[in-house]
């Protein structure tokens, strides 16, 4: 009867922390979004430097708090792409065609500062 116990609560945790990763994801890259400007119909637009800046700010924000709930990177990857897609409306006003590129951008991104963090923090500890 306790191992049942054990995997429920061990079960609420894991989604506890997944609604957790994707609702700071939604709330940093809609901050991100909203920074956002949407080129004209058809064309496409380099970001400018404010915007790329937006970004990674809220790739930042996200990959602390990944590494705070102690989450591996898939967890933070599902987060961020569950975030993502409820931000569909916000997606389509302000970047249009960018979107497919931003997202890639933003996972790339949170990979390289994820993991630049956890090797960050391993030599810490190992100095």
């Amino acid at each position: 009867m306790s191992h049942a116990t054990t995997d429920t609560s061990t079960d609420r945790l894991r989604v506890a922390l997944h609604h957790e990763i994707t609702a700071v994801a939604a709330r940093e890259l809609e901050r991100a979004l909203l920074e956002q400007s949407r080129p004209p119909m058809g064309m496409y637009v380099h970001p400018s430097s404010a915007e790329d800046a937006a970004v990674q700010r809220a790739v930042r924000t996200i990959c602390q708090e990944a590494r705070r709930l102690d989450l591996q990177a898939e967890k933070l990857i599902i987060g961020i792409k569950q975030a993502w897609s409820q931000l569909a409306s916000v997606r389509t006003r302000h970047l249009g065609d960018r979107d497919g590129d931003v997202l890639r951008e933003v996972v790339s991104s949170s990979i390289e500062v994820f993991f630049e963090s956890k090797d960050a923090a391993s030599r810490v500890i190992l100095d």
